[in-house]
């Protein structure tokens, strides 16, 4: 495949309604095309918004509210025309009260003494109060291995929200969280971040490890700021990664500018794209020089740019979201939705819906390994993707066995009801694992174009098929209906 691929093949991808030649050309031409991949990668995040946005409810407009809100308003005018219209009968009781007072004093013998006026005594207004900058939220998108928040292991660590004040630790495993649209950071394996300041004006983290953050630009007095040790990391937008330990630190920055000072501030030195600086423990700034990334640094950055979802909007994300834990046995890359999320096991915030999981295998092919459906939260979802099976002999004879011991008449109650409603055509594609002694290891409904009941219904059925003792074998089988 030469040419450039049509960006709706990429959304008919993301439906499953491309085969699988179609679709292994499309990802070898993707490995060697950046321009398709970043096509790729922003078609499938919109198709995954577009479950997000069709999962919504319509907005209620508050017709009592405004009922009421402009009742209010006009009867506050009128009282307020009336107002205006009643000081001509005080001043007319004024003159009344005026006279009658003059008639008593005149009808005294003696004038009462003259009374000294009191002194009003003019307090200046109190100075305006400035407004606390609004605080921040952040939550987690990925997670992996073993996670601490303020000293716990939370169990619900995707409907958690982290602020100002929140402490993140990690054991062999890394944690990703979005604080908004663009704005995200990942803390590596054993590493600790606090979020000594998380506002709307300034953010200021302290790291002790490694972390990777990706920041919009700043605004006009906006900060962010990464303490490190003896020195600070101030960015005004960037995506970089900052290491710290007793040893040293060190600052690598992909794109933008960041500026490493000391906690005086007195000397400073600015680390543009694509350039590290490495400062050991006690060093000066100034003895350190800033030099380029090689390429596989820079390739490093790149995997590690912090996961994000489109669409932020934390209180609706907490809502209509939920953890996708993708399971494996031992390590192995992982795509949902086709965006590469790196090894597994791991979790995933998505929206509710269908998803697609692919695995790569032993020669680095990503490969189709099941679709599932997610619920919204708090509910979740888990798949398992077995281990990748070994070479195997006997399919033919394994193949012919599935074939000819399908209970059909049961196979046919299971697709009645959409039959009846004139769907034709359906396929469901499986993958299965047989021992020596005709046990089933594995049977795993891959891809279809079925409802998920039917689905499941058909496989059930293929579970209870019988097979003989012979070679084992592992394989993949297309069941058209």
């Amino acid at each position: 495949m030469t040419a450039h691929i049509a960006p709706h093949r990429w959304a008919d991808l993301w439906a499953g309604r491309v085969n699988d030649d179609e679709r292994a050309a499309m990802e070898r031409h993707v490995k060697e095309c950046r321009g398709c991949a970043r096509v790729r990668q922003r078609v499938t995040r919109a198709s995954d918004s577009f479950v997000a946005i069709r999962s919504q409810p319509a907005p209620e407009v508050p017709w009592d509210a405004v009922r009421a809100r402009v009742h209010w308003s006009v009867s506050t005018e009128r009282r307020t025309a009336l107002r205006q219209r009643r000081p001509a009968y005080g001043w007319i009781a004024a003159a009344t009260a005026a006279g009658v007072a003059v008639a008593l004093l005149s009808s005294r013998s003696a004038p009462s003494p003259e009374r000294q006026p009191i002194a009003t005594r003019h307090e200046p207004p109190p100075a305006p109060v400035p407004a606390s900058p609004a605080g921040l939220v952040g939550l987690v998108s990925r997670a992996s291995g073993d996670i601490m928040v303020d000293g716990v292991r939370p169990p619900d660590l995707f409907a958690r929200t982290l602020i100002k004040g929140s402490l993140i630790a990690t054991g062999d495993g890394r944690v990703d969280v979005q604080f908004g649209d663009i704005s995200a950071f990942a803390l590596g394996p054993r590493s600790t971040l606090e979020l000594r300041r998380f506002d709307a004006q300034t953010i200021d983290l302290v790291i002790e490890g490694t972390v990777d953050i990706t920041v919009a630009a700043r605004a006009d007095g906006q900060r962010f700021l990464v303490h490190a040790g003896d020195h600070v990391v101030e960015v005004r937008g960037t995506q970089f990664r900052v290491t710290h330990d007793s040893a040293s630190t060190s600052v690598a920055c992909r794109h933008g500018l960041v500026v490493v000072s000391d906690r005086t501030g007195a000397a400073k030195v600015e680390v543009g794209a694509a350039r590290r600086l490495h400062i050991a423990s006690g060093a000066p700034i100034s003895s350190a020089a800033v030099v380029t990334l090689s390429n596989d640094e820079l390739s490093s950055l790149v995997q590690a740019t912090p996961f994000t979802l489109p669409l932020w909007e934390p209180t609706t994300l907490l809502q209509t979201s939920a953890p996708l834990e993708v399971a494996t046995s031992g390590r192995r890359d992982v795509r949902v939705d086709g965006v590469e999320l790196g090894l597994a096991p791991l979790r995933v915030r998505v929206r509710p819906g269908r998803h697609t999981v692919e695995a790569a295998d032993s020669a680095g092919r990503f490969r189709r390994a099941g679709w599932i459906d997610v619920a919204a939260a708090p509910h979740g979802a888990r798949l398992e993707i077995p281990a990748e099976p070994p070479a195997t002999g006997g399919v033919t004879e394994r193949r012919r066995q599935l074939s000819t011991r399908i209970d059909r008449p049961r196979l046919g109650r299971c697709i009645r009801s959409i039959a009846k409603a004139g769907l034709t055509g359906t396929y469901v594609q499986i993958e299965i694992a047989v021992d020596a002694q005709g046990a089933v290891g594995f049977l795993n409904v891959i891809d279809s174009d079925l409802p998920s009941a039917t689905a499941s219904c058909i496989r059930e059925v293929l579970a209870d098929v019988r097979f003989g003792s012979g070679a084992a074998a592992t394989w993949r089988e297309r069941i058209d209906l």
